[in-house]
């Protein structure tokens, strides 16, 4: 849980065990007393397919399309529906995305936004929603021949346009972009929705920049060297710990010592930035990954958002599930 009766999962992949390892972490969370869930589906480049149907699934209705590929020959057109029943995973749901959000991911968003079963926070996906085909040549030379392509329930085409761009601008220069108002789909409820390529969140909002300042302390490796001696220099800490203004006073004092070249004001707009990596760095030593990570989340803007909108998220579930009901 990252606040009271609001859980949080992140999913980095879409590998074979994927849906499994949902489902466990469901359980875990005991849903049936939680306010809602935050889905983070950020920097997840996607999988197997099987894997995206399945956790769609978990969350979507049975008999409801998850996804649809489109090619020029007729067998090349199907549809893939949830086959299960859901009859537990019914709270409020928000899902994070990013430009790095790609493939299976862009699956799942949009499934979730297509049906109203989630809220969707964060940047405009990546736009990968190609199936192609590998034709084995000589030499160990391969031709990767397109032959469909994914469809959101609405009839969002999840690729993005990648004509008259280079191939290093395809995949290093992507920005989140507005949506095309002339690219309009909607919900099972009537919402609109976005097409032109990626997943076009509900609520748009950026991640932090990283600034020179940040990234020359990072390349120092002021943090970890601070860290370092302070646990070695002071009792043990717990989970209750948190990092003081005399502590962020004392990390300044060890950069200037390192030679780090800076002035006041950097170091004053980065305070924020600093105790934040001071107490991350302290909780990956002590208690790990997991408990580090939890750190990055307490002041993650597309995460709060995300908890903020469970009343909104809660309300659209339950439309979602009227319209369910509704068609039977």
């Amino acid at each position: 849980m990252i606040r009271p009766r609001v859980g949080y999962i992140k999913l980095e992949s879409f590998a074979e065990t994927t849906g499994q390892e949902l489902r466990d972490a469901l359980r875990k969370l005991d849903v049936k007393n939680m306010d809602g869930l935050v889905f983070d589906l950020r920097n997840n480049p996607g999988g197997l397919l099987q894997e995206a149907i399945e956790v769609s699934e978990t969350f979507l209705q049975k008999g409801q399309l998850i996804v649809e590929t489109r090619g020029r020959t007729r067998g090349s057109n199907r549809p893939y529906a949830s086959q299960k029943l859901n009859t537990e995973n019914l709270f409020p749901l928000v899902v994070l995305i990013n430009p790095q959000s790609a493939s299976a991911s862009e699956i799942v968003a949009g499934a979730l936004q297509d049906h109203d079963r989630a809220l969707i926070v964060g940047q405009t996906s990546f736009g990968k929603g190609l199936v192609q085909s590998v034709y084995p040549l000589s030499k160990n030379a391969g031709l990767a021949l397109t032959t469909q392509k994914w469809y959101t329930p609405s009839g969002r085409l999840i690729q993005r346009d990648y004509s008259q761009i280079s191939q290093f601008d395809y995949y290093n220069h992507r920005e989140t972009v507005p949506p095309k108002k002339d690219d309009i789909k909607h919900s099972d409820i009537g919402r609109i929705v976005y097409g032109g390529g990626g997943i076009t969140p509900n609520y748009v909002v950026e991640e932090p920049k990283v600034n020179e300042f940040q990234t020359l302390l990072v390349s120092k490796f002021a943090f970890y060297t601070f860290v370092r001696d302070f646990l070695a220099k002071n009792p043990p800490v717990d989970r209750s710990f948190q990092v003081s203004d005399a502590m962020i006073d004392q990390f300044k004092q060890h950069v200037q010592k390192r030679g780090v070249q800076f002035n006041d004001k950097d170091f004053d707009d980065n305070r924020d930035f600093i105790r934040r990596s001071i107490k991350y760095e302290i909780f990956y030593n002590k208690f790990g990954v997991s408990d580090a990570a939890r750190v990055l989340l307490e002041d993650d803007p597309q995460v709060l958002k995300a908890i903020d909108l469970i009343p909104e998220a809660k309300d659209l579930a339950s439309k979602a599930r009227r319209q369910v009901a509704e068609k039977r």
